[in-house]
């Protein structure tokens, strides 16, 4: 369900500052999520879960960086991997008002660079996020599959019925648990991709509920890092309704 308080502002960026800290992801009950998230991104190679890893590695902690800029007079502030944003560059913003005059960015578009910050899981429509929880889950079966045959086929001749039973329970009672916890993990993430669906819509970006922007990760070189939630969008949308010269026309 689409919110009500997102709106779009485009502007110079005025005033810029920028912070370092850190964004705790999911407050105090997010270990347990973010560990089976990061193991479901890991086994099924599904990056709208397995972004969420690089909390798990941090301590549920991820470094950012936090900007605070006038666009046409408003301030905004908002939470990003990185800040890859210019004084005096055009940019056009996703943002909610949080009280008079201050506003929350949810996401930063630069025609310019082509870069899209968005905040920090955000990139995947609802859509595209099942279809990635899904994979993940199929993967493990198929893994709790292949690694029982294969137990069963080196099995000593005198492995009885009994204890064949034994096993297959254990592990199909295992592939249950954890894909209860898998379930748990992708339906408290779900949010991050309504956003992001809504986001792609207020954009103008055509089919907003086929896109995924995960394979398109910037990449930072100084850092020799690939940023969370920070897009070559180009590389996406390739009917970009914001092109290099955007800023000229306007």
């Amino acid at each position: 369900m689409y919110r009500e308080d997102m709106i779009k502002l485009e502007g110079y960026i005025r005033e810029l500052e920028v912070y370092q800290g850190v964004l705790n992801a999911l407050g105090g009950k997010g270990d347990s999520l973010i560990a089976s998230s990061a193991i479901l991104g890991t086994l099924a190679g599904n990056v709208t879960l397995g972004t969420q890893s690089v909390f798990l590695a941090s301590q549920s902690r991820l470094h950012i960086e936090t900007l605070v800029m006038k666009i046409n007079g408003k301030i905004c502030v908002g939470q990003f991997h990185r800040v890859l944003l210019q004084q005096n560059e055009y940019v056009v913003c996703v943002a909610k008002k949080i009280e008079e005059n201050v506003y929350e960015l949810f996401s930063v578009l630069s025609p310019s660079t082509g870069i899209l910050h968005m905040q920090v899981g955000m990139g995947a429509s609802i859509t595209n996020f099942k279809k990635s929880t899904n994979k993940g889950g199929l993967v493990w079966f198929t893994l709790t599959c292949v690694i029982a045959f294969t137990f069963i086929i080196v099995l000593p001749q005198n492995f009885d019925l009994v204890n064949f039973l034994i096993f297959f329970s254990a592990i199909f009672t295992f592939y249950f648990l954890f894909m209860y916890i898998i379930k748990s993990s992708a339906a408290s993430l779900i949010y991050l991709s309504e956003n992001s669906e809504q986001i792609f819509d207020l954009y103008g970006f055509k089919n907003p509920q086929e896109i995924y922007l995960f394979t398109a990760r910037h990449e930072d070189t100084s850092e020799k890092l690939i940023l969370e939630s920070i897009y070559d969008y180009r590389k996406v949308i390739k009917d970009d309704p914001y092109p290099e010269d955007y800023s000229d026309k306007k």
